[in-house]
């Protein structure tokens, strides 16, 4: 048995240390020249500085993290709001807070009837979720909610709650992430930074081809032909983890979902700022706008302050620019600009191209299958769900002996 995987990010590593354990040989392929995917850590000026990823709500993190002994911290985060004049304001007014109480029981209802007692990690079926998140919360009168859900959407990298089909995101937003939005709840952090935990998962991993676009996956025989520019392979098994070119996959239904699969453009600027007292802050008033600023994070230490902001976007230089002015408006005093990175994230299917149908015959076809997509392909864009997907995927393609005999 000989296993390739491709993409190098989390879903991608996270597969090939479980199947490392099971001493399954992996060949990765990754066409950057450095690992992690969203998952990236920057050393600034003595900080350890996310600008990807930065922390979960995550007990399957915690628990791959005790796994690999790394050490890590739980704590809450401050949030501010802007509005639309870079002023601070409450994300619920006192009274917006009881109507929103009301609420939630209603919300909780809707969520059990779409989704049982709890949605599975793998995308399902979409019943009467095709519409846009704004309209299924308008229809059913959870105004407040959508107050709470669209500026922590676009920073979930979803996009504006006006195009985002409802399916999506009430499969991430489940009732108990919603409190602990309100409410407030830890974060898990890695103390040394995403990308040493990106490198912890490959330690023992033999074979990684750096700078390697695939070119072609295509069954053969009882296995998977595998092509990029320099080499062609054959292996057992392909696990796909990332989007790939229409074309590349030969598989008419892996084929129809990467023509129609969407990503949606994020922005990432680094700063070192001059301000001392500023915490992670949200713009309300743009969440979900293209070329707004959405949000900022901020590290602190000593006399450093290290802010990264996140726009939804193409990088451009007027972009840039246009982000630089809307920090300065909010009061944020600008040394420099450290680094600017484009991201494409969320792959997600549009409203016109949903079928009822899609994901299940997915699931199926891929019982069959010697190439299986999982991953953010398949399941919500969250650590936790990542974990659980990429772990169910791989216990069900490659069992051991105890779990056959179960």
């Amino acid at each position: 048995m000989h296993v390739a995987i491709i993409g190098g990010g989390f879903s991608g590593l996270l597969a090939a240390y479980l199947l490392e354990k099971k001493d399954i040989p992996v060949t990765l392929y990754e066409k950057e020249t450095h690992l992690g995917g969203h998952c990236r850590t920057l050393l600034c000026q003595g900080l350890t500085v996310e600008i990807g990823t930065a922390a979960a709500f995550s007990p399957h993190l915690k628990e791959l993290l005790l796994e690999l002994g790394m050490p890590y911290s739980e704590r809450f985060t401050y949030r501010n709001f802007l509005n639309e004049h870079h002023q601070k304001v409450e994300l619920l007014s006192h009274e917006e807070v009881k109507r929103l109480t009301v609420e939630l029981p209603r919300y909780e209802a809707l969520y059990s009837a779409h989704f049982g007692q709890g949605a599975s990690s793998f995308y399902g079926h979409f019943g009467d979720l095709k519409i846009p998140l704004s309209t299924y919360l308008e229809d059913n009168q959870l105004p407040m909610m959508k107050q709470v859900i669209a500026p922590h959407l676009s920073a979930y990298g979803f996009g504006a709650i006006e195009e985002v089909p409802a399916y999506y995101a009430l499969h991430t937003f489940d009732p108990k992430t919603i409190k602990a939005i309100i409410q407030g709840d830890k974060l898990l952090f890695v103390n040394q930074g995403m990308s040493d935990l990106m490198e912890k998962l490959c330690t023992n991993l033999k074979d990684i081809r750096y700078g390697a676009e695939v070119k072609n996956v295509e069954p053969h025989l009882s296995g998977v032909r595998l092509d990029t520019d320099f080499d062609s392979a054959f292996y057992d098994q392909v696990l796909v983890t990332t989007k790939l070119p229409k074309d590349v996959l030969k598989d008419a239904l892996y084929n129809e979902l990467m023509k129609k699969i969407d990503t949606n453009p994020y922005v990432t600027c680094v700063y070192e700022v001059e301000n001392k007292n500023v915490v992670t802050t949200y713009y309300k008033a743009n969440a979900g706008k293209k070329g707004c600023l959405q949000f900022f994070n901020v590290y602190k230490d000593k006399d450093k302050t290290i802010l990264v902001a996140y726009t939804y976007g193409i990088l451009q230089k007027d972009l840039v620019e246009k982000i630089t002015e809307d920090l300065k408006k909010a009061g944020i005093r600008i040394k420099h600009l450290i680094m600017a990175k484009q991201w494409y994230i969320f792959p997600h299917l549009k409203s016109t191209n949903l079928r009822e149908d899609f994901y299940l015959q997915l699931v199926e076809h891929q019982k069959k299958s010697p190439i299986c997509l999982t991953g953010t392909l398949v399941t919500k864009p969250s650590i936790s769900h990542l974990y659980e997907t990429i772990k169910m995927s791989i216990q069900e393609r490659f069992p051991s002996m105890e779990e056959e005999a179960r």
